[in-house]
């Protein structure tokens, strides 16, 4: 007995408790797929009386951009979100965002959402992937799509150089201080992280920036090792911000984060950071979807909050 007059692959997907991506591959009878899901799938769109109404069967552009992002928790990414409708907008366009909670299946579930749409292009920022599998998904999206945050392979990616941005931290830090080591503070790299991630090559900034001054480094993941008799170079403003609760917020403390978020502008103890203009990187976005001229490569800037 159908219970609505009209169904949507969202709501196929929750009551058959599967990804939209698999709907997807059920109703248009592609590979890949359980066949007792498939039939499953099926069944229940019969009952429903689904008929498909959202893909654009004109040709014309559907004026949509499709953005996945991990989630809005981040300043970086709420920042980030807002330039990009903004200067969408500008364009007769609008954001659709999709977030993946850093999960890589739910990534390929928001991607699969906006292909099947048809939004017009799509910005990336991914949990990242060595994967040949993934790469080959990615480069298989009929669409424009360009990475943020973290690139992968060979595809279009718009942002700062992150090994040459902590490079420069790590070396605004040396050059302030008469200590022989330098203690860098990452929770992040004690999990499995994929090559190009901007963690990754944050990593390899501090590493180069030490040897290049002949400075010694220790690296720590846990809060209970960290020294504040060294200065402590943090891969995000969040690690430095629990770094100093953990220490009580000490006056005498050299220490360094990554993204300049507004918190360290009400705190008493200086924080040396790095900048990234989330509306440059959201404007060279929108114009790589719109084939127009873009840059990749975004400049940094170095905060000192200490002036």
């Amino acid at each position: 007995m159908k219970r609505f007059s009209k169904i949507t692959t969202t709501q196929l997907a929750r009551i058959c408790g599967v990804s939209q991506g698999t709907v997807d591959r059920a109703l248009h009878d592609r590979g890949d797929i359980n066949p007792q899901t498939k039939e499953k799938i099926l069944a229940v769109a019969r009952e429903y009386d689904y008929t498909p109404s959202l893909k654009n069967q004109t040709g014309q552009n559907s004026m949509l951009i499709g953005v996945v992002l991990f989630d809005l928790y981040n300043e970086f990414f709420s920042s980030l979100a807002m330039n990009l409708v903004n200067t969408a907008k500008k364009s007769g366009y609008s954001i659709l965002f999709q977030f993946s909670n850093k999960n890589i299946k739910n990534e390929k579930s928001c991607l699969e959402y906006f292909d099947y749409i048809g939004v017009d292009g799509i910005i990336l920022f991914s949990v990242g992937s060595d994967s040949e599998e993934y790469k080959n998904y990615l480069k298989s999206i009929k669409k424009p799509l360009v990475l943020i945050g973290n690139s992968m392979f060979d595809l279009p990616f718009i942002g700062i150089d992150n090994t040459k941005a902590m490079y420069d931290l790590t070396t605004t830090i040396i050059q302030r201080s008469n200590k022989d080591t330098m203690l860098y503070y990452s929770p992040v790299i004690g999990e499995k992280l994929n090559t190009a991630n901007a963690q990754n090559l944050r990593l390899n900034g501090f590493i180069s920036a030490c040897t290049y001054h002949g400075k010694q480094y220790k690296i720590t993941t846990s809060l209970n090792e960290i020294n504040p008799s060294y200065p402590i170079i943090c891969s995000t403003d969040y690690y430095a911000l629990k770094v100093l609760t953990h220490l009580n917020y000490p006056s005498d403390i050299t220490i360094a984060g990554f993204d300049n978020t507004s918190l360290l502008r009400i705190i008493n103890t200086p924080i040396v950071t790095v900048e990234t203009n989330t509306n440059i990187v959201a404007l060279h976005c929108i114009n790589y979807i719109l084939g127009k001229k873009y840059i990749s490569k975004i400049d940094h800037q170095i905060v000192d909050n200490s002036k």
